[in-house]
């Protein structure tokens, strides 16, 4: 407690005394109450902290597939194949971070030379899938259909 505020109880305690007051219960009833006020703020913030985190990750989500679309266009043959030094290695880390940390996808790396090293990305079409339809954002329908082949060309392959 304060200094100053021991000086209040303590004058309050006195004036209760003297006067036959309720000031300090009635203060202490104050202070509580604005304290579970503040608690009940601390939560609502917390929640919306929680709620703001979850849709940065949805976002990064979405963010990820976007990239590996982009990079499926332009280079179908070597979209999922990366090496370290070139100019993707920026999406490189956020698909590690997004995609492979999560457990979305699995990267194979091979040292080509040392400190030079070459990854390969083998996301798992379906679980991204899966996480798509439970985060209940849309993406863009040409963004879902390249999902959707993904997913069959995957499941074809496994078969």
């Amino acid at each position: 407690m304060r200094f100053r505020d021991r000086i209040l109880f303590t004058i309050l305690v006195i004036a209760d005394k003297l006067f036959d007051t309720n000031l300090m219960q009635r203060e202490a009833q104050r202070r509580q109450k604005l304290l579970a006020d503040y608690r009940k703020q601390a939560r609502n913030i917390h929640q919306e902290v929680s709620n703001l985190e979850n849709q940065l990750e949805d976002l990064h989500l979405q963010l990820c597939l976007l990239y590996l679309r982009q990079r499926h266009v332009t280079d179908p043959q070597d979209w999922l194949y990366f090496e370290t030094g070139d100019s993707n290695e920026a999406g490189l880390d956020l698909l590690i971070e997004h995609l492979v940390k999560p457990r979305l996808a699995a990267i194979k790396v091979r040292e080509i030379s040392p400190g030079h090293h070459a990854y390969h990305l083998h996301p798992d079409w379906k679980s991204i899938a899966d996480v798509i339809g439970d985060i209940n954002n849309i993406l863009e329908p040409e963004t879902l259909s390249w999902l959707h082949q993904r997913m069959l060309k995957q499941s074809q392959s496994k078969a």
